[in-house]
């Protein structure tokens, strides 16, 4: 029986789909390490209550620790990957740091990114349990209304408008949606096409012409039900239509690396 020694929680299944795709990249091993996710899991203390995203990770982590001492023995590390957004990077720190302190009730004073510290839990055991802690924030590039870019903020859609492979073949499925928001955008609507719902529209145009063209039959059954199958498509096709080399991803391989 495989231990797992490393858990990596993420936000959704699509960032766990494609931290796996990642992880391959940098060849870190599929065995002894357990990528979850906070889509939709029950509270450890409320279990008929649902919970999921970013604000529910001080839970999910309260929920790591009772099984510590039971399905998690040999975990040494856990890794925190969260999307930046709009925040930055001071306040996503906090964030995670009150969530870690919330669960184990230590505060790791994070600093900066990739930063692991070491906490000691009592979890059921006569001797503590220690283990080390990091986090680590998925971004991208966000397009502004005056054509600027706004580096270290975004989440894994635009970081994967980012990284697109080729970006220099029109891809009219996705690509034209820049008529219809500056059609939107320019008219007197009071609704508005924002650059990340831009950037989520185009990159789910973006793989569902993908799946269509380069998947066949599977791309078909993924289009039926793609919000479901969104994961399956980066995860099939993530190697192939995405730049795993690009320089937007290398602090993010970086941070894998150290879980090898």
């Amino acid at each position: 029986m495989q231990h797992i020694n490393n858990i990596i929680i993420v936000e959704s299944p699509n960032d766990r789909a494609f931290v796996q795709v990642l992880g391959q990249e940098v060849e870190l091993s599929a065995t002894g390490i357990e990528i979850v996710d906070l889509h939709k899991f029950p509270d450890p203390t409320v279990p008929e209550k649902e919970l999921r995203g970013k604000h529910a990770i001080g839970k999910k982590l309260e929920g790591l620790k009772g099984q510590l001492d039971r399905k998690y023995t040999h975990v040494k590390k856990i890794g925190v990957v969260l999307d930046m957004d709009d925040w930055d990077l001071l306040t996503n720190l906090k964030h995670v740091n009150k969530a870690v302190a919330f669960a184990f009730g230590t505060d790791p004073k994070f600093e900066k990114e990739g930063q692991f510290r070491e906490i000691s839990i009592n979890a059921g055991r006569n001797t503590p349990i220690s283990l080390l802690i990091s986090c680590f924030f998925t971004k991208g590039y966000i397009d502004l209304p005056n054509d600027d870019l706004k580096e270290d903020a975004g989440n894994l859609d635009t970081l994967l408008f980012a990284i697109r492979k080729n970006p220099q073949i029109h891809v009219p499925y996705a690509d034209c949606l820049h008529l219809w928001a500056d059609c939107v955008n320019f008219s007197e609507s009071n609704l508005k096409v924002s650059p990340n719902l831009y950037t989520k529209m185009w990159l789910d145009n973006f793989l569902r012409a993908m799946a269509k063209e380069k998947l066949g039959k599977s791309g078909k059954n993924i289009l039926s039900d793609f919000e479901a199958k969104k994961s399956d498509v980066i995860l099939e096709l993530g190697k192939v239509v995405f730049d795993l080399k690009h320089t937007a991803l290398e602090k993010f391989r970086q941070f894998l690396q150290t879980f090898k």
